[in-house]
């Protein structure tokens, strides 16, 4: 590391450079899920394209549908490669070629492709299209020898832009995953997730009573490291449709009932169509295969084609203004009362008459009717002689304003077609399962049948390029960290052991206010609870031995069934939250949908502290003290307490003078049908701490513009509000803190440069507003990320957690799968308890702190800070996996999202309690006065 200036000056468009590797803690050989990969090609040309279906249409039209184009840019690779036999090919088969040689491309730069489109009409043959793909002007050349010269040596002066190599490294990608995107037997999602569905490695499991399979895939992308480049290959996971027959799956999931239903009552009625809509709302979008008849010279002959479903076949087809803002004038008859979907026998259809082109009337079909309604069974008996199973419901392959209804047995879904769905309880928990995995298990899966999925070893497009990707995953050296000693009140000590402790015979480090007015909100389920006041009391007892001050007389609680809407409930629970300062809310059980009932009406309209207590755990003797004391700790946090302290904070810390921040965006999904994402904002979370301690982390929550990551000049605004929050703190003897370190929570690195440029100006331009000239504070920004795609697995049994076989806590890595220039490291904090370990990873972006005060000890220093403050997060005694200003923020964006759920979350016909009319009421999501600059999140 002596070749790197600590002194060199950091243009505003690079990360700061690595002062040094840390060498804290004891040393841990470990391996990491990437692959080293060979590449002796001299040079690569990358070329981007446009396909369309004709050249008037370049750049015109709507984008064009995925799998067209990828049909299309496969057929054209053949057709280079027919026609020059030496060069080799490679294509993401959306946007890039990647070449060895320079192409010869048209004058126009426009290559023809002559392609069999399948007929979406079984009356029509199929005919050859001739589609473009046009060649953009610019070339780029890949260079890998020189830039594996740069990431061997240590020079500063090459460095550039972060993220640095993207051309190569996207062209090197589209060499390595070329082989898995051209199998038809592996399913692609995204930009690199791969999933086998061909029956000798699809890995799958279907969740009792769902209409989705969950498959396992591989992750793939190609990294820069030291010295090196590596494939970065993991396990994941993804929805899907199952490939099953249509009538295979009604018949699974209960729903051939079309035949019985109209019989019965309105409960069970309204069951049915709860089922029956999520099965639509799967179904919608999917592919199948259809199988249909058609008569040709009076013989019914089937034929297969692919149709787009539009699900189930339901009342709202062709109902209600067209396109053509024309109300239909035949829609399909439904003849089930109360039953939202239609069945053969059930539905009927307006049948027109045919016209034929001398505008003469053609003989009627036999049997069938001519301008007049037809059940689909009728329709399918009469033309082609089939009986339909009344059985099944009916599906939709038109649009929802021209319907074409078919019959489920005449189609098979098509298998690898992924899709977005909110997934029930069940679904989620066979989700957990299935992933949740030994470490050992998932590093075989990658090197076995990750390869194979992969095609690593059999890929002719590799050789081709002249790549080879080594066969086992590369070793790294950790470094296992010591966990600090933490302190209660009256300095009491306790040692952590495997990443937790537990609190007996201690009170907490620093007790809140006293909370005077308190009672509690019994949510009753079909069981009646007892002991409730008795639990009450007994509640109280305890929080006042662990040092939580609050009056052990409480007010009369109420009690009352789960009401059947929100609007109910505010109504009920109005007089009871306005006026305490504390509730106990008992849920009947864990219930999603009451639990944001509840966050909505005290967090926003009452502004009343609660918890959220399941009542069979609360009332239960077994194992009451434990549950009483997790409650406890948030309840400290709400009103201003400090639940345990670190022993000895680094002296950074322990002056007093370095407040923390850490932010995060969440941005909207799962729409309702219809609804605009314009109309939905991203919401932006802030917390910061007020003292030393980082006990307390009060949070701010404001909207930004739709699906917009970077920050506002709202952001100012806010943002020195936590500064003036600061030196209102009479411990900070009304003193600005002279240091900011601050956490950034979710952002790639593609959007480095944004925070750097658009959001750390507004951070700077806040502290001018409230400090002296000349006195701005220091400041260091830290990406944090958790969703990122790297493991360690351990290589030695003495360095390895007892439960869940990963590497233990404290695991920190700042070597091997990083690269030496830019400062960043993984640090598994937590012990994981189950399933393989994920680290979390840290990028510093600037750096005005660490290596003027610690120079060659910056990292060390930086990774001791970052895993002590795991060992803070208030609400758990246990290390946490990743630090509590990025914990933190995340809780305050997790915390918006139900208060403005009409914005974030379609209505779940399977929700408890209905929230259609709350979105009437304008809220805001603006937290309640009485809560604000509180942890009312926790």
């Amino acid at each position: 590391m002596s070749k790197l200036s600590l002194s060199e000056k950091e243009k505003a468009n690079n990360l700061p450079v690595r002062p040094g590797h840390g060498t804290m803690g004891e040393k841990v050989k470990l391996w990491a899920n990437y692959f080293k990969i060979n590449i002796k090609s001299p040079a690569i040309y990358r070329y981007t394209i446009k396909v369309a279906a004709t050249e008037e249409k370049l750049g015109k039209e709507a984008e064009v549908a995925s799998k067209k184009v990828e049909v299309v840019v496969g057929k054209l690779l053949k057709q280079i490669e027919a026609n020059v036999k030496s060069v080799a090919i490679a294509s993401d088969f959306k946007v890039h070629l990647v070449t060895t040689t320079k192409l010869k491309v048209p004058e126009n730069r426009i290559f023809e492709v002559t392609w069999t489109e399948p007929s979406s009409n079984q009356n029509l043959p199929s005919k050859p299209q001739t589609w473009v793909v046009k060649v953009e002007e610019s070339v780029e050349t890949c260079d890998f020898g020189k830039v594996l010269n740069e990431l061997t040596t240590l020079d500063p002066k090459l460095d550039g832009d972060f993220p640095k190599y993207n051309v190569e490294l996207d062209a090197l990608n589209t060499i390595v995953t070329h082989h898995a995107r051209a199998d038809d037997n592996v399913a692609v999602v995204g930009r690199g997730r791969f999933f086998a569905i061909g029956d000798d490695l699809i890995e799958q499991v279907r969740p009792h009573d769902s209409p989705l399979v969950i498959l396992r895939g591989y992750f793939a992308s190609v990294r820069p490291a030291t010295g090196r480049l590596l494939l970065n290959t993991n396990i994941t996971h993804g929805v899907f449709r199952p490939g099953v027959k249509l009538a295979q799956l009604f018949q699974e999931l209960g729903l051939d009932v079309m035949d019985k239903c109209n019989a019965w009552n309105e409960v069970t009625k309204n069951q049915l169509n709860d089922k029956m809509r999520r099965v639509h709302k799967v179904l919608a979008k999917g592919r199948v295969e259809l199988n249909a008849p058609f008569l040709i010279d009076g013989k019914i002959v089937y034929k297969k084609c692919y149709r787009t479903l539009n699900g189930i076949a339901n009342r709202g087809d062709e109902r209600g203004k067209q396109k053509d803002g024309k109300e239909v004038r035949y829609p399909p008859l439904f003849g089930i009362p109360g039953v939202q979907v239609g069945g053969p026998t059930s539905c009927q259809f307006y049948l027109r008459a045919r016209e034929t082109k001398d505008g003469a009337a053609p003989p009627p079909t036999p049997g069938l009717p001519s301008n007049a309604y037809i059940t689909v069974a009728n329709y399918y008996k009469q033309r082609y002689g089939i009986t339909a199973n009344a059985s099944l419901p009916l599906v939709n392959v038109g649009t929802k304003e021209k319907a074409i209804y078919v019959l489920a047995e005449f189609c098979t879904l098509v298998k690898g077609r992924s899709v977005k769905a909110k997934l029930t309880a069940n679904e989620a928990d066979n989700m957990i399962k299935f992933a949740c995995r030994a470490p050992s298990l998932n590093a075989q899966s990658i090197v076995t049948k990750g390869r194979q999925t992969l095609g690593l070893d059999k890929s002719l497009t590799l050789g081709k390029f002249k790549v080879s990707i080594d066969k086992e995953l590369i070793t790294v050296v950790g470094r296992e960290l010591k966990p600090p000693m933490l302190t209660y009140s009256g300095n009491k000590t306790v040692e952590p052991q495997d990443g937790g402790w537990l609190m007996k015979f201690v009170k907490v480090a620093r007790p809140c206010r006293k909370i005077e007015k308190w009672t509690y909100l019994e949510l009753k389920g079909s069981k009646a609870n007892e002991g409730v006041p008795q639990a009450m009391t007994a509640f109280a007892e305890f929080l006042n031995r662990t040092g939580i001050p609050i009056n052990p007389r409480f007010s009369p609680g109420m009690s009352m069934s789960v009401p059947g809407s929100e609007k109910e409930f505010f109504a009920k629970v109005k007089e009871l939250m306005s006026s305490h300062q504390f509730v106990v809310v008992l849920l009947p059980r864990k219930d999603v949908a009451i639990y944001n009932m509840v966050k909505r009406a005290a967090d926003i309209t009452f502004g009343v502290h609660t918890v959220c207590c399941v009542a069979e755990k609360f009332l239960s003797t077994k194992g009451q003290l434990g549950y009483f004391a997790n409650v406890g700790l948030k309840v400290n946090l709400k009103f201003g307490g400090t639940n345990h302290n670190i022993k000895t904070p680094i002296p950074l810390l322990a002056k007093g003078k370095t407040m923390v921040v850490g932010y995060d965006v969440t941005h909207p999904t799962n729409l309702a049908a219809g609804q605009s994402p314009a109309s939905a904002p991203s919401i932006v979370g802030l917390v910061s701490t007020i003292d030393q301690h980082l006990g307390q982390w009060p949070a701010m929550v404001w909207n930004n513009p739709h699906g917009q990551e970077s920050m506002t000049e709202q952001f100012t605004d806010k943002f020195k509000t936590r500064l003036e929050l600061w030196r209102s703190n009479p411990a900070n003897n009304r003193s600005l803190p002279e240091n900011i370190l601050i956490f950034r929570d979710g952002v790639s690195e593609g959007q480095f440069q944004m925070v750097i440029k658009d959001e750390l100006p507004l951070v700077r331009a806040a502290c001018k507003l409230v400090y002296p000239a000349g006195k701005l504070p220091r400041i260091t920004l830290i990406v944090s990320v958790k969703r990122h795609q790297t493991r360690f697995f351990p290589t030695d049994p003495k360095h390895i957690h007892f439960k869940s076989k990963s590497p233990k806590e404290g695991t920190v890595v700042d070597r091997g799968v990083t690269n030496v220039r830019y400062w960043d490291f993984f640090l598994q904090a937590h012990a994981s308890l189950q399933g393989t370990a994920r680290s979390a990873h840290y990028t510093v972006l600037v750096d005005e702190i660490f290596r003027a005060d610690y120079g060659n000890k910056a990292a060390d220093t930086l990774e001791q800070l970052t895993h002590d403050m795991c060992y803070l997060f208030g609400r758990a005694t246990k290390a946490v996996s990743i630090c509590p200003p990025a914990y933190y923020a995340d809780l305050v964006c997790d915390r918006a999202r139900i208060h403005q759920k009409e914005l974030f979350d379609a209505l779940d016909e399977n929700d408890s309690v209905k929230t259609d009319d709350f979105a009437r009421w304008g809220n805001s999501g603006a937290v309640h006065p009485n809560l604000r600059n509180s942890m009312y999140y926790i």
